[in-house]
């Protein structure tokens, strides 16, 4: 059975109707639409559709109409339209803006104006495929660009030309109302135009068409359409009182000038560029300087936190002491003794016949014994407390190496590095009850920077212990790793076994401002990375999810020292 016209009409004007009945043909064009428009849903490509199949009606009704009109007409669509597409071609970019217009418009117009909507149809259409090929390379946009424009000009030509008709009619033809007619629909050409274009990309993503954005976007667009009209009047009326000799006269005209503001607002966007360039180099040294500040902050901050994780047990220790003290067994030797001078001219008998006397001797033997552990438990604690201000000094003193160090490459052994760094942060392990494993392979010296690498590995170490805050009761373990890995660059990991990171954090960790913690800055790991690449590394991050722990991995080039060699 053939299908009816109106099933013909029906599968022009929405494709997709036609297949929906047949499973094989929905499947065949459902792989062509994927292929071809894989980023246009349904509305997209109905719309789409018909905007094509609607200006290639245009087009075809203006040819035909064209074809109706004197030679002399001919000449004018040949001679505008070619003017028109090498227009095209040198766009003059709006400043501060993403928006581009051309002196096609003038042309377009002034066709308009001599031989009617269906003339400036064609060379509109012919333009709009010139700008869509100079910017897109989507076949969609090269098919789509030109029907629109086709449709945006007819329509808004046949208004203009209704309107002068029915101003002749009323005896109000004079060039004022022409110029004002003109501007009117240069403006409604643009309006229509746009939001035809747009309106594509806006069903693509289902967002509407709000108006605030609209003109935000294009307003100065608009006013580059009214100046063309503005032009094209102009030129209409000079070619109808002094003939074709002013138009062409105008044309190099407008080329100079044109090509004048087309370089001339590119040398405003290279300034603007070079300018923007400088201000953004400026804001990444002022990052990367309050990114320094930060890692020196996390530091200081760690060295603070494990001092006073010590300056406790230092508290504990002084506070058994003082208990010792205060409740001292050595007021019963002062009795004792009290009682033997009381008895000092009969001290024998009294020791032998009196029963109070007789039990002092076995009193002062376990006095003695008592006293002995009363001191050995001071002197353990005084060992501690001692052993708690040692660890102070050198928490301090590891810190103070590198307070005012810059940033200077020199000699240095990595693995003395990592244990600085965990001397600066061991309070803070001990505190939690984390093991340390250390896997360190034979690593030569090499030239480092001090400093950053010390940031560095003070911020992972630190970051692992937040993360195994259970490590009491779930033997959590952090492990440190060295190694010169295949392909020659040094490598130092930190692995902890704590609360791991979900794979939607893995990307954004190292941003600045990011933290999972309640008191943080999201300074941390974003100074890290950025040390990292200024000594020309990387800092990654792996985890398999949340609660399997986590691996930092921090890779630099090897640079061994000037006269020595890696082995």
């Amino acid at each position: 059975m053939k299908p009816t016209i109106a099933a013909s009409r029906e599968a022009v004007m929405n494709p997709a109707a036609m297949v929906a009945t047949n499973p094989q043909r929905q499947a065949w064009w459902l792989r062509l639409h994927e292929r071809l428009m894989p980023d246009y849903n349904r509305r997209a490509t109905v719309y789409w559709w018909s905007m094509v199949v609607f200006g290639l009606a245009v087009l075809a009704h203006a040819v035909q109409h064209v074809a109706g009109l004197p030679p002399q007409a001919w000449l004018h669509l040949a001679g505008g339209t070619v003017l028109a597409m090498l227009a095209g071609l040198v766009p003059v970019r709006i400043p501060r803006s993403t928006n581009s217009f051309t002196a096609g418009e003038i042309f377009i117009f002034l066709l308009l104006l001599l031989d009617g909507p269906e003339a400036a149809a064609i060379a509109s259409a012919c333009e709009a495929a010139v700008g869509s090929y100079r910017t897109s390379r989507r076949w969609t946009s090269r098919i789509a660009s030109p029907a629109m424009a086709a449709v945006a000009m007819f329509s808004a030509g046949s208004l203009l030309h209704a309107a002068l008709d029915a101003l002749r009619r009323h005896g109000l033809d004079n060039d004022g109302l022409l110029l004002a007619g003109a501007i009117c629909f240069a403006l409604a050409y643009f309006v229509i135009n746009t939001v035809m274009v747009t309106m594509v990309a806006r069903l693509k993503s289902n967002e509407p068409l709000r108006l605030r954005s609209f003109i935000d976007s294009f307003g100065w667009l608009g006013v580059a359409y009214a100046g063309n009209a503005s032009v094209a009047s102009f030129l209409y009326l000079s070619f109808r009182s002094s003939g074709i000799v002013v138009v062409v006269a105008a044309v190099p005209i407008i080329v100079i000038l044109l090509t004048t503001g087309h370089y001339f607002f590119r040398r405003e966007e290279a300034e603007e560029a070079v300018r923007k360039a400088r201000e953004q180099q400026a804001a990444q040294r002022q990052m990367l300087e309050n990114a320094r500040h930060a890692g020196m902050a996390e530091i200081a901050t760690n060295v603070l936190h494990n001092v006073g994780n010590v300056l406790n047990s230092v508290n504990v220790s002084a506070e058994l002491i003082g208990a010792k003290v205060r409740d001292s067994e050595s007021s019963g030797l002062a009795r004792a003794v009290a009682l033997m001078d009381a008895h000092a001219h009969d001290l024998g008998d009294y020791l032998t016949s009196d029963p109070r006397g007789r039990l002092l001797p076995g009193y002062l033997k376990q006095l003695a014994e008592a006293l002995a552990e009363e001191r050995q438990g001071i002197a353990a604690e005084l060992a501690a407390l001692t052993k708690s201000v040692k660890h102070i000094k050198e928490i301090v003193a590891t810190q103070q190496s590198y307070a005012g160090a810059s940033s200077v490459v020199e000699e240095v052994q990595i693995i003395d590095l990592v244990e600085d760094a965990l001397r600066i942060d061991t309070g803070g392990l001990a505190d939690h009850q984390v093991s340390v494993v250390r896997e360190f392979a034979a690593v030569p010296l090499l030239m480092l920077d001090k400093h950053r690498v010390l940031l560095i590995l003070v911020n992972l170490i630190g970051n692992a212990r937040f993360a195994m805050k259970g490590g009491a009761d779930a033997g959590h373990r952090l492990t440190l790793g060295v190694q010169v890995a295949p392909d020659g660059t040094l490598q130092v990991g930190v692995s902890d076994t704590g609360e791991g990171i979900p794979a939607d954090n893995l990307t954004r960790i190292f941003a600045h401002g990011f933290t999972t913690k309640k008191d943080g800055h999201g300074f941390g790991l974003h100074s890290c990375v950025l040390a990292a690449r200024e000594m020309g590394g990387t800092l990654v991050a792996h985890s398999e999810g949340a609660g399997l722990g986590a691996t930092f991995t921090l890779k630099l080039p090897l640079q061994p020292p000037t006269g020595s060699s890696a082995s």
